[in-house]
Formats: structure tokens, C-alpha cells, sequence
């Protein structure tokens, strides 16, 4: 996986942390290796898994980047999936989004500022059974 699709992994240090850096480079294609991805660690993985997802050098306006069928099903099996979710250096849209949807959906959601990415990584470290319920 490449920058050219705008998504590129990030190291973690715990087997239940996946991490994403997302660019203004993202496509379709790239949320659906992403998609690949997260829908592979959530069939390996025996309980939820924490997802970071780091925006640099993005734009509300590179957000039209449409979908794939993997990264639709990654959207919906993260409701059962994902523990913890953090998005650093969203644009103010998409964080908008997450405060709002974090009161409705079973998962622990929530958006740092770019200087704030320590944070996130704290967040996101946190073993699955402090998450959300």
C-alpha cells in the first residue's frame, strides 16, 4: 500500500491497535485497502479492536472519494468491531461527525487536534475491555 491511494499503515504496539495515515491523495481504491485491512483484523482478532486514523495534508474537499464494497463492510462490522476510535487532524466536518455519531453508535469515538496525537495514541492503547459498552 502506498501514498498513491492515500492510505498508508501506521506501526502499532499492541495487536488490538490498527492505524492509519490518511492523506488528500485518498481514493477509492485506498479505502478499500483499508477496508481489506480492517475487515482481516477483524477476523483474526478475538475481541474489538482500536483503530487511529491520522489526517494529514486532507481537506473537507478531498472527501468525495467514493467507496468500495470492502471498505462498506469494514464500516459496518467496525459497529461491532471497534472498541476505541480515534481521528487526529480530522477537518472540522468530519469531526463534527464523530462527536455527533459517538452518542448513537456502540463505539468509543472521538477526534484530536493535530498537536493532540499523543492523546489519541493514549486512547487507543487502552485494552479493549475499557471501551465503550
Amino acid at each position: 500500500m502506498t501514498t498513491i491511494h492515500g492510505v498508508v499503515p501506521i506501526p502499532t504496539d499492541h495487536d488490538h491497535v490498527y492505524a492509519f495515515d490518511v492523506t488528500g491523495d485518498l481514493d477509492a481504491t485506498g479505502m478499500g485497502e483499508m477496508g481489506e485491512m480492517l475487515n482481516h483484523a477483524f477476523d483474526q482478532h478475538p475481541g474489538k479492536v482500536n483503530v487511529l486514523l491520522h489526517f494529514r495534508h486532507f481537506e473537507t474537499s478531498d472527501a468525495g472519494v467514493g467507496t468500495t464494497l470492502s471498505a462498506m463492510k469494514a464500516q459496518l462490522r467496525s459497529l461491532t468491531h471497534v472498541g476505541r476510535y480515534a481521528v487526529v487532524g480530522a477537518p472540522q466536518a468530519a469531526a463534527n461527525m464523530i462527536a455527533f455519531f459517538n452518542h448513537i453508535i456502540p463505539v468509543d469515538a472521538r477526534t484530536f487536534a493535530a498537536d493532540d496525537e499523543q492523546a489519541a495514541w493514549d486512547f487507543v492503547n487502552v485494552a479493549e475491555n475499557s471501551a465503550k459498552s
